[in-house]
């Protein structure tokens, strides 16, 4: 065997290639065509070897890439990972619709405010008309009486308040002093912003005005729009008087369904004018005269108002009727109703669980002869008032006077409640009241209604002089 030969047999049994045996590499037959594949594997080799070294590691690097098996041995193996939930896709914004901003984190809301409301406190209501003395009629108080009322209220330790602040203890809102007063001015007489203002601003009290909007802006007398606005903007309360300032139970000449929608007007139109002139929430109203039916208060409960003023004086109580509240109107033949108020020791109002006096019911709701505010030629005339709205009283604690006269003798009708009387003289042209009063329990009930006698003329004269002749 060729030196060659069995040299390179050697080394490939040195190196642990044990497929052939050396007897088994002869010349001839089937053991050549080993040889000859054992031959080509080495030139493959030694090929593969000088290729390597000559393209370097790079080259290698990239045919082990491109290789699907390489380097599978060395790549380290990954820890499973836990299987997650799949998470929702984030939300995409419209183009049209703003995102949803987070809302803050809700603060923890403030304790509510307790206020101690003295329910124990009281409160007089001072109702004026004019302030221009004599010249303006029994209704009418000169300026300087006027202050002297106010310094009045300052020394006896009358706390004036506001109209608001009056409604918001009524709600439990708010607290007042233990006596109080409210200042209410009605009608709608220039003489309220010319007189009476600047007396009431040098006291620093706050006042309501009443007003009835066919008055407003129509003389010399009456206030206007533009002064309204003045008052509204310096803060007084403006309250409403109806339209027309007629008695609201006057349904004489009216059907039922005309008498509704004169009511819905005078009560509810006029709050409305009020509050579209001014720009303002009318909250208060003032029945004229103080005189009101069932349904005049329903249409007023209906115009949501949150209080409703008479003129029978009291002293209101928290638990006062909301809408029936009493005032001491200021009448110069009667100074000893305002006595009450000034003084702080007038009838105390009922409650909103009881029933309304018998002297208030009265006041609103008698139906008297003369009608209240009527005039008569008749210098004698029939005083006659059906008393049923009084309730029970004692009849003979009944009594009736008439201004400029005093005691008055009557009939009384027990079964129908009816009081008349006649005079025994002539009465002059001018002013008089009457007033009733009797006990009701341990109350006193009072009413008082008012009319004018004016002279006869031409045949009205002739007419009453031979009712009144002998027959």
């Amino acid at each position: 065997m060729p030196r060659q030969k069995k040299r390179a047999i050697k080394e490939l049994r040195s190196s642990g290639f044990r497929a052939f045996q050396p007897c088994d590499v002869r010349y001839g037959g089937g053991h050549f065509s080993n040889m000859k594949r054992i031959l080509i594997l080495l030139l493959a080799l030694t090929a593969a070897f000088f290729a390597l070294k000559k393209w370097g590691p790079g080259t290698l690097q990239k045919i082990t890439q491109l290789s699907p098996h390489a380097g599978r041995q060395t790549e380290p193996q990954e820890e499973p990972q836990p299987v997650l939930p799949p998470t929702e896709p984030a939300p995409v914004p419209q183009p049209d619709k703003p995102e949803p901003k987070l809302a803050p984190a809700p603060a923890s809301a403030p304790a509510p405010r307790i206020v101690a409301v003295d329910k124990t406190a009281q409160v007089v209501v001072l109702c004026y008309h004019r302030v221009e003395g004599a010249a303006g009629g029994a209704l009418s108080i000169a300026p300087e009486l006027f202050e002297q009322h106010m310094q009045r209220l300052k020394d006896n330790g009358i706390h004036v308040i506001s109209m608001q602040d009056f409604l918001a203890w009524r709600r439990n809102e708010k607290t007042i002093p233990s006596k109080s007063a409210l200042i209410t001015v009605d009608d709608g007489y220039v003489s309220a912003f010319e007189t009476a203002r600047p007396i009431l601003k040098k006291f620093g009290y706050p006042w309501t005005y009443f007003i009835y909007t066919k008055y407003v802006g129509t003389g010399s007398k009456s206030i206007s729009w533009e002064q309204l606005a003045t008052l509204r903007d310096e803060g007084v309360e403006i309250g409403c008087h109806t339209v027309s300032h007629l008695s609201l139970r006057e349904t004489r000449g009216k059907t039922p369904d005309a008498y509704d929608a004169w009511l819905h007007d005078e009560i509810i139109g006029s709050k409305q004018l009020l509050e579209k002139k001014l720009g303002i929430r009318c909250a208060v109203f003032a029945y004229p005269e103080g005189r009101y039916n069932a349904k005049v208060l329903d249409v007023a409960k209906t115009a949501g108002y949150e209080a409703s003023f008479t003129v029978y004086g009291q002293r209101v109580t928290h638990g006062a009727p909301t809408d029936r509240i009493g005032r001491y109107a200021w009448y110069s033949k009667r100074p000893q109703d305002m006595e009450q108020a000034l003084n702080f020791n007038g009838p105390l109002s009922s409650s909103e669980d009881e029933p309304p006096a018998a002297a208030e019911l009265a006041a609103a709701m008698l139906l008297t002869q003369p009608m209240n505010g009527d005039s008569t030629t008749d210098t004698e005339p029939l005083l006659k008032a059906n008393l049923s709205s009084l309730g029970a009283f004692d009849d003979k604690s009944l009594t009736m006077r008439l201004s400029g006269v005093g005691l008055v003798a009557f009939k009384f009708d027990a079964e129908n409640k009816i009081i008349e009387a006649r005079p025994k003289q002539p009465l002059k042209p001018g002013e008089y009241t009457v007033v009733v009063s009797a006990k009701a329990g341990d109350k006193k009930a009072e009413t008082q209604w008012a009319f004018k006698v004016v002279p006869a003329t031409g045949l009205n004269a002739t007419i009453i002089g031979a009712e009144r002749s002998p027959r």
